[in-house]
């Protein structure tokens, strides 16, 4: 303020005396040089807080750890795509409850219930023995199969599903016919037997519940190649498990119970290629 004012009081004095004019001129001389050094000294102390600052900001990115990641996140889809050509569906409501279902045979027993928990008829389980059901002709060359599965029970349990290559209805747990096996057990632990193909392999599967919660079984036969999805997991996914001159033509389900344990099977879709 006190510059601005010196320099608007200049017209009055330049017409009142030339030697006040000079030393006006020094005064404002003066006056403009120490507000340069107020500035500069300013300029440098704001510096200083400047290179403080990033010394600072320097400091606090230096504390901060490096964030490594050691783990991927892997992106899949679901990729079954049932046949369009439907062989065999059922829901178990076409059988009254308590009895055993009319499409299908067994060396075994079980009937069709209803769950509280869950909607829809469902065929129970609860003795060891294989389930055929009735298609006429048998399995085509390549086809899928679809159904829904519930442990109830927290003992030890076995699911069998194979594939054979006859019709005669054979219930045996390890036929004489070529076949392929599937098995699951409780805790996840899946296999895939071959013998005609020295095929045994072993996965372990983390989609599978064992606790009274449904799991969707899909199977997939094309060519030679076994994809086996559980619940959206490609559990098995191989491409020589099959013998390429056979036509597997029935299939086939059991339990094997080393407890109480009631297996439970519903919404059961067989189709063609």
């Amino acid at each position: 303020m006190l510059k601005l004012h010196i320099v608007f009081a200049l017209p009055a004095l330049l017409l009142t005396a030339t030697p006040f004019y000079s030393h006006a001129q020094s005064t404002v001389d003066q006056v403009g040089n120490t507000a340069d050094r107020v500035n500069n000294t300013i300029d440098k102390v704001g510096g200083l807080f400047k290179k403080k600052n990033r010394n600072k900001s320097t400091d606090s990115d230096a504390a901060k750890p490096t964030t490594t990641g050691n783990s991927v996140t892997i992106n899949t889809v679901y990729d079954f795509v049932p046949g369009n050509n439907l062989l065999f569906i059922d829901h178990f409501d076409s059988t009254k409850k308590g009895n055993f279902p009319i499409k299908w045979l067994t060396n075994a027993s079980g009937e069709v219930v209803t769950l509280q928990q869950y909607p829809g008829n469902w065929f129970s389980i609860t003795s060891n023995g294989f389930y055929i059901p009735k298609i006429k002709g048998g399995l085509p060359k390549d086809f899928t199969v679809e159904f829904d599965l519930i442990i109830d029970g927290s003992g030890g349990n076995t699911l069998y599903v194979d594939f054979e290559d006859a019709l005669d209805h054979n219930f045996d747990r390890y036929p004489s016919n070529p076949y392929l096996g599937f098995r699951i057990y409780s805790d996840g632990n899946a296999y895939v037997t071959n013998k005609a193909k020295e095929l045994d392999t072993h996965v372990s599967s983390s989609a599978y519940n064992a606790g009274a919660k449904i799991n969707h079984m899909a199977f997939k036969k094309e060519g030679e190649r076994l994809r086996v999805y559980i619940n959206q997991e490609k559990t098995y996914d191989i491409n020589h498990a099959f013998e390429s001159n056979r036509t597997y033509s029935t299939f086939k389900f059991g339990g094997d119970f080393y407890s109480p344990t009631h297996m439970l099977i519903s919404n059961v879709t067989i189709a063609g290629l």
